[in-house]
């Protein structure tokens, strides 16, 4: 008798333990799930934001045409801030552009400081450096974290990044083509490298190393390419 009320405790503890398996595992699913989704929810938003800013410069290209050659026309030609925000959610309408790096598939929304908040879901740029523009003598230094809640979508595998590999940013007012010309890995507190020099556009992008650590830095170098038809026909 006892033997069989034991047989019937061993066979429910392990019926418990099966359930309690598929529940880990159907989590474990949920989860993964999730993270994709959400992960290809803040690229779309990215990519949105993107095409609104290439839209807006045409509108606002459109309105300074107009308003040279005397047809000015008042409203729908300037940015509409509230229309972004209802398309692309307010973190992303607060950004200032918009980095794509097709090489690693990263598009991430790019913001004018690099405290924690602010690089949750994108860039950041560093402070005493320039915003993100044509002009020349500028040096433009992106900060992005490495890995962590987002994944790919962030600074992760920038180290996969070689000489002549393509980084695109879309700001309000312009499309900046560059191209990466080095990399270096440098300690946490030399801001040495983010020098402007003459007749050079400069964009640096900056993330922890090595990874999953972070006791230094990792940077690659770009440098703004002027001869942008050329790209665009190629």
């Amino acid at each position: 008798m006892r033997s069989k009320k034991r047989k019937n405790q061993t066979k429910k503890r392990g019926k418990l333990f099966i359930y309690i398996g598929i529940i880990l595992v159907l989590f474990s699913v949920s989860f993964l799930l999730y993270q994709k989704y959400k992960l290809h929810s803040m690229k779309d938003k990215a990519t949105s934001l993107e095409s609104l800013l290439v839209k807006n410069q045409a509108k606002n290209n459109k309105a300074k045409s107009d308003k040279q050659s005397g047809r000015e026309k008042t409203g729908s030609e300037t940015i509409d801030e509230t229309s972004i925000q209802g398309e692309v959610g307010e973190i992303y309408s607060s950004a200032i552009g918009v980095i794509r790096i097709d090489k690693i598939g990263v598009v991430l929304p790019i913001v004018e400081d690099t405290k924690i908040k602010s690089l949750k879901d994108g860039a950041g740029v560093l402070e005493g450096t320039d915003l993100p523009s044509s002009n020349e003598n500028t040096v433009t230094v992106l900060a992005g974290h490495r890995g962590g809640r987002n994944e790919e979508q962030t600074f992760l595998k920038i180290d996969k990044l070689k000489d002549g590999d393509e980084i695109k940013i879309t700001t309000k007012e312009e499309v900046l083509h560059y191209k990466v010309v080095g990399r270096e890995i440098i300690e946490p507190t030399d801001w040495s490298k983010f020098t402007r020099q003459e007749g050079k556009t400069r964009l640096i992008l900056m993330t922890c190393h090595p990874y999953p650590q972070n006791y230094q830095r990792l940077l690659v170098k770009a440098e703004l390419i002027k001869d942008v038809e050329n790209i665009e026909e190629n």
